[in-house]
């Protein structure tokens, strides 16, 4: 149904200031990239095929002929693959120059020994990065077009209003980002000054064969021509069979293998944790106060639009006749930009219970929209506060385009599930209908996965522990290598199968008891104030002390919707909202500890840390 927007004041919006139309901003959302654009695809299509090519990159042993070395081209590689799986999602610029030079490294850094499965994986990754550029390219595109269009509904410019506050955007960025490049900067230097150590010790050596008479876990036990008994250390002792032959450089005190030069692993690590965070965050710090500048340093496009905040926060911009506010443009948050001492009546209405939370304002708002809006813009808008008077704001973070079917969560305690763009709005009596399904009881109501939930969680559990038992017999015959890097991050979908297999929600006298991977909470219900589920297949518990539980990764909202389905999640979700809103259906009794649920979490990683542990025995 349709509303009332709030209405700006006449003074407040510029002379001859169009009206954003559903039909002109119908244009501007068909613009938006491409499905196959987004970028999941292109981070999952990298991600799978860079662990596989991992796997089976052959690893030659180290020898005198072939000595290992510090590997600067394999940190650059795998710090390029790594930071694409975070490029691809949010910085598309860097993903057109870090795509082709990763593409490149991998065409002409091919093995010479190199069998089909490595040739074959290293093309999978090629493709994965022609995919994942093709993406970036085209996100770029749609925010070209998207910005001609608005700026062709504007038809003429005006200049932004008096004084918007200082041009602070990007500032924390490019700090923080500095800084992290300078360690990356310094870790390098530290690296590069070991290996000229190493390279100058190795000039004055002496080189004398020595045969190989045991091997221990870093080091192996030498007895050289003239019958001395010595022990070099050796990162990769295995490479070295008892009775071999090898030659030990020794110049004076110090002495090492000629097949395993100064390794700057440890250094190379740092740069990698260092550099990675820090390039990301200088770009964003650079594209942040460019778009900022840009916006300020001519008359800009202007529209007149609708705009709501959610309960969140986040401001919504809706087409200037869109008074249902059905279909949201895109989101973004702003800050207010008034003369120092000047404050907005905020957005919020206060009841005068203490023990309650103000509820935020999110009726729609009137304003005018300065800078022509993309993903990744900036903009300003004339707006008005909760009474009605102007006040101006301005963009604190990019402009986001809302997942298709993705609203604002308006009412405080609400099932927010996603809907197609032609679904109908929030129904408000729904809750209404699902407490109308109850029947009060005395026992305490318990909800957790179901049969497909626990097959997926064991499914997930099982392929973690044999990934995890190949990286580790891997680790073990071939030494300690980039490999280690997606044996790391294998453990983060432990969270997951633990979820899947094990999550509870138990609803007693006292209140929700919410057992998650790892930890069991209470929640009293004078403190829940949202039951959510979210467009991205997740449960949010909202707490009124501002924090909020979750189980991620619990579904696929389209699927279901398609398919008709009404998971055991999606039905708590709605009860718990209905047992909120009417307390005489909640449970009478407490329930015992046995029914709060066991997390899996910690169960899940001894058992992956025993397979590992086998994996070494065997």
């Amino acid at each position: 149904m349709s509303e009332t927007p709030v209405p700006i004041p006449s003074g407040s919006v510029p002379a001859g200031t169009p009206a954003w139309s559903s039909a002109d901003a119908a244009q501007w959302l068909q613009a938006r990239p491409a499905n196959w654009a987004r970028p999941r695809w292109g981070v999952l299509a990298l991600l799978v095929t860079v662990v596989w090519a991992i796997a089976v990159e052959p690893e030659p042993p180290c020898s005198d002929v072939a000595p290992c070395g510090p590997d600067w081209g394999g940190m650059v590689q795998m710090g390029l693959a790594v930071g694409l799986l975070y490029w691809l999602a949010r910085l598309p610029e860097v993903t057109l120059i870090a795509a082709p030079a990763l593409g490149a490294i991998v065409a002409w850094g091919e093995l010479p020994g190199a069998g089909s499965m490595s040739q074959a994986a290293n093309v999978a990754v090629i493709a994965a990065l022609a995919f994942g550029w093709a993406g970036a390219r085209e996100r770029l595109a749609a925010r070209s077009r998207q910005w001609h269009i608005a700026e062709r509904a504007a038809g003429v410019r005006h200049p932004l209003p008096g004084a918007i506050g200082p041009l602070t955007r990007g500032t924390v960025p490019l700090a923080a980002g500095l800084l992290l490049c300078a360690v990356a900067a310094g870790a390098v230097l530290m690296g590069l000054r070991g290996i000229r150590a190493d390279e100058r010790h190795a000039a004055r050596a002496v080189g004398t064969a020595a045969e190989v008479i045991s091997q221990g876990e870093e080091s192996v036990r030498l007895r050289t021509d003239d019958a001395r008994r010595i022990t070099v250390d050796a990162f990769y002792p295995e490479d070295y069979g008892v009775g071999s032959t090898v030659t030990v450089l020794e110049d004076g005190s110090w002495r090492r293998l000629v097949a395993e030069p100064y390794d700057a692993f440890g250094w190379q690590l740092l740069v990698l944790a260092a550099g990675l965070p820090g390039l990301s965050l200088l770009t964003v710090g650079v594209l942040a106060r460019r778009r900022a500048a840009a916006l300020r340093r001519s008359p800009v496009p202007a529209l007149r639009v609708l705009e709501r905040t959610d309960q969140e926060g986040r401001t919504w911009v809706y087409a200037a006749d869109d008074g249902s506010g059905r279909t949201p443009l895109f989101v973004c948050l702003l800050t207010a930009t008034l003369p120092d001492g000047v404050e907005p009546a905020p957005r919020i209405t206060d009841d005068g219970d203490e023990d309650e939370f103000p509820v935020v304002d999110t009726r729609l708002h009137e304003a005018v929209m300065l800078g022509a809006p993309c993903d990744g813009g900036e903009l300003v808008l004339v707006t008005t506060d909760r009474d009605g008077h102007q006040y101006v704001v301005r963009t604190a973070g990019p402009v986001r385009l809302p997942r298709t079917g993705k609203e604002p969560r308006l009412d405080a305690l609400a099932v927010t599930e996603a809907r197609s763009e032609t679904a109908e709005p929030h129904d408000p009596g729904r809750t209404d209908r699902i407490a109308a399904t109850l029947t009060p009881t005395d026992r305490p109501l318990r909800w957790g996965p179901g049969p497909v939930a626990r097959t997926a969680g064991l499914a997930i559990t099982a392929g973690v522990a044999a990934s995890i038992s190949y990286f580790t017999h891997s680790l073990v015959a071939d030494g300690f290598g980039w490999e280690l890097i997606p044996l790391i991050g294998l453990l983060f979908w432990i969270n997951l199968g633990a979820i899947l297999l094990n999550w509870r929600v138990t609803a007693d006298s006292t209140g929700l008891w919410l057992a998650g991977a790892w930890t069991v909470r209470h929640v009293p219900w004078e403190r829940l104030r949202a039951a959510q589920y979210t467009g991205e297949g997740s449960v949010e518990m909202r707490l009124s002390d501002g924090s909020t539980w979750y189980l991620t990764g619990l579904g696929e909202p389209r699927l279901e919707r398609r398919l008709r389905l009404r998971p055991s999640y999606v039905r708590m979700v709605e009860e718990v909202t209905a047992l909120h809103a009417h307390r005489e259906l909640r449970p009478t009794e407490r329930s015992s500890l046995r029914n709060h649920g066991v997390p899996l979490g910690p169960v899940l990683l001894l058992l992956v840390a025993l397979t590992a542990a086998a994996s070494l025995l065997v």
